[in-house]
């Protein structure tokens, strides 16, 4: 009995230091009085620590981001809405190409952008306008106050543009007479050297199309020396940045002379690299341009034809009919003129 009881006594004594033990941990952790608001104010005094902590490294960021991106941000914002644009009008939607073009030009308003950046993005909106409204929206436009923004100098890469694409506007209208006088005068502005000389094979190319259309034929022999000389120059310095359309006109002078092997290596060159592909992106982003060419295309075939390489002709006109009828629809003028040019050389062949 004796020993139970002491084994008895033993067991309360460590219960009684465990629970001391337990008592004097709970005080260290936390002090507050060990009653019915004890645990309520500890959650309270936790939670806000918590809260406080967190949003601190988030109040951090606006700090630092508007430091950061925001002009590299705007500038892409307008590269992104012109190539935007630019990928409109290939698919052929216009309207939506209008407006990505006039939202870069606003956001390039608010980042001040410098005149020339302005005025090149508003070169852009009116080849956009021309292509989805046609010639008449073009000379509407260089009216406007947009417009207005054109750099003083005649020769600068702005001026050039616009000065050709208004000629263009005109001949499409059929004003020959103001087409002629606008391209003579875009023609003196290469009479001394300079760094836009590069563009004059354009020019050249443009005015010797409306002289004959307009029927100043005098003036194309001098207009065809020079603009031989311009596209040697150009294809030589690697200054050239578009030889197509003087490479044609070269080749239909030469062709309009009776020196159809000359043209036909001519017209090799402009039409070098030409599929059905490139005919329809032809027709959506500059009408005119691809007009010119199908015309030079079907010029070569016809010249074949003349120093006798029939089959040759054949050929090339059965591939020119079949690409510009996917590329345009069979309906189209310009198609339906391949393919009656395709069943001439098919079906009545002309002896050379």
């Amino acid at each position: 009995m004796r020993t139970t009881l002491i084994a008895k006594l033993v067991v309360l004594l460590l219960a009684a230091i465990a629970l001391v033990y337990g008592i004097s941990l709970v005080m260290q952790i936390n002090p507050t009085p060990v009653n019915g608001q004890g645990a309520p104010k500890t959650l309270q005094a936790s939670t806000p620590n918590v809260v406080v902590q967190t949003p601190s490294p988030a109040a951090q960021v606006p700090q630092i981001a508007p430091m950061v991106a925001p002009q590299s941000n705007n500038v892409d914002s307008v590269e992104m809405l012109v190539n935007n644009a630019v990928q409109s009008l290939e698919e052929g939607d216009g309207t939506r190409s209008l407006l990505q073009m006039r939202l870069a030009i606003d956001a390039a308003k608010s980042q001040n952008m410098s005149p020339a950046q302005l005025d090149a993005l508003n070169n852009m909106l009116m080849r956009i306008e021309y292509c989805e409204h046609g010639a008449a929206s073009v000379l509407t436009w260089l009216d406007s106050p947009e417009a207005a923004l054109v750099t003083d100098d005649r020769l600068s890469p702005v001026s050039l543009d616009r000065s050709r694409l208004k000629i263009e506007a005109l001949l499409a209208l059929g004003k020959l007479q103001e087409s002629w006088d606008e391209s003579k005068l875009l023609l003196d502005c290469f009479a001394a050297p300079g760094a836009a000389q590069v563009r004059e094979p354009l020019a050249l190319e443009q005015a010797i199309r409306i002289a004959g259309t307009a029927g100043a034929t005098d003036q194309i022999p001098d207009l065809e020396k020079r603009l031989r000389a311009a596209v040697e120059a150009g294809i030589t310095l690697k200054t050239l940045q578009d030889p197509r359309l003087p490479l044609a006109t070269l080749g239909t002078l030469a062709k309009a002379r009776g020196d159809c092997r000359s043209a036909i290596k001519l017209y090799d060159q402009a039409l070098e690299g030409f599929d059905t592909n490139r005919w329809l992106r032809e027709k959506r982003v500059a009408p005119w341009r691809m007009q010119v060419l199908v015309l030079v295309a079907m010029d070569r075939i016809d010249c074949l034809r003349n120093i006798g390489e029939i089959e040759r002709s054949k050929g090339n006109a059965s591939v020119l009919a079949a690409d510009v009828a996917t590329a345009f629809g069979d309906t189209d003028p310009i198609a339906l003129q391949a393919a009656d040019l395709r069943d001439q050389i098919l079906y009545t062949p002309l002896s050379p």
